[in-house]
């Protein structure tokens, strides 16, 4: 009887059963199954089996009217459809959440404080292998530069611009790099920069963004399966853990691609953001930075300045 419902609604309904297997939200409901499962289901899996277990528990749904059991379905279809959508409504917070933003004054200099003094430990540590020629450092050593090397890349040199968390620290640090090569300010620019760029990068861009945002809903629904500890203890570690690694083997690897390919935008389509506005593009790398520096505060703030000069308007 439940097949021929199948049948009616066909394979749209399958495929958005698959989609929804698969996402961060049917792993939080999985989470709570086999808590429940270990707090008393247990037994009757030892006792009749897994297939006579689940005829067991889906008896009462069997006996139902063919149509209640289509209700049942998409029921549960709908709970983690609108499950996936409340996690896709907490990604943004929960970026702003790890990246440091929202914590109390005192924890946040206490987190900044203890990754500064990594980092400035990592820095004198670098400093005598950086000096030396790469011919005259052992593979040890290159190994060990390599390795400081990416880690000053995650987090802003400058002490009073530093996160507290490792991913707040990464991602400001790729915009410092931005503004120091350049003199654009990411936040301002990146806007604009976004309209002029090609289809295809900025899909590439969008692609970035999604993993970066589907790594931290992983990270919510984990965190999220705390509740499932009323019923078993071993739920709550295994939530604790599944977070941690989550955050360190995923967001954190997103987030660095995500804040590569933005830098890899500036570097590629910063002619384009001048072009755009009539502004003269810089001769040098000296005078860029100026000039960056220029085409932010007029972003920003505007200018009635005569020395700004609008290039000709090379269109008609």
């Amino acid at each position: 009887m439940l097949g021929d419902f199948w049948k009616g609604l066909g394979g749209k309904l399958a495929e958005r059963w698959l989609t929804a297997l698969f996402s961060p939200a049917c792993l939080f409901w999985l989470a709570g199954a086999l808590a429940r499962l270990n707090s008393g289901g247990w037994a009757t899996v030892q006792a009749e089996g897994w297939v006579g277990a689940a005829s067991s528990w889906t008896k009462e749904l069997r006996a139902l009217p063919v149509l209640v059991q289509g209700l049942a379905v998409v029921a549960s279809l709908m709970l983690l459809t609108l499950s996936g959508l409340l996690l896709q409504f907490l990604s943004r917070p929960a970026v702003r959440l790890l990246e440091g933003y929202g914590t109390s004054r005192g924890l946040h200099r206490l987190l900044r404080e203890r990754l500064g003094r990594r980092a400035d430990r990592d820095i004198e540590l670098l400093r005598p292998l950086a000096a030396r020629q790469t011919a005259d450092l052992d593979a040890d050593e290159l190994e060990v530069r390599e390795k400081l090397v990416r880690a000053m890349r995650s987090i802003p040199l400058d002490a009073a611009r530093r996160m507290p968390t490792r991913l707040g620290n990464l991602l400001r640090a790729s915009e410092d790099r931005v503004r120091a090569h350049y003199g654009l300010d990411p936040v301002t620019c990146w806007p604009r920069l976004w309209l002029v760029m090609p289809d295809t990068t900025r899909t590439e861009v969008v692609a970035a963004r999604r993993s970066l945002y589907l790594s931290v809903q992983v990270w919510v629904a984990a965190v999220a399966c705390v509740v499932w500890s009323v019923w078993s203890l071993w739920v709550f570690l295994l939530s604790i853990v599944a977070a941690a690694t989550t955050y360190r083997g995923f967001v954190l690897s997103a987030a660095r691609h995500y804040a590569e390919i933005v830098e890899v935008c500036f570097d590629m389509y910063r002619r384009e953001l001048y072009n755009s506005l009539r502004l003269p593009l810089p001769e040098n790398p000296f005078a860029e930075y100026q000039a960056g520096q220029r085409l932010t505060t007029y972003l920003v703030a505007g200018s009635r300045r005569a020395e700004l000069v609008f290039a000709p308007d090379e269109s008609g």
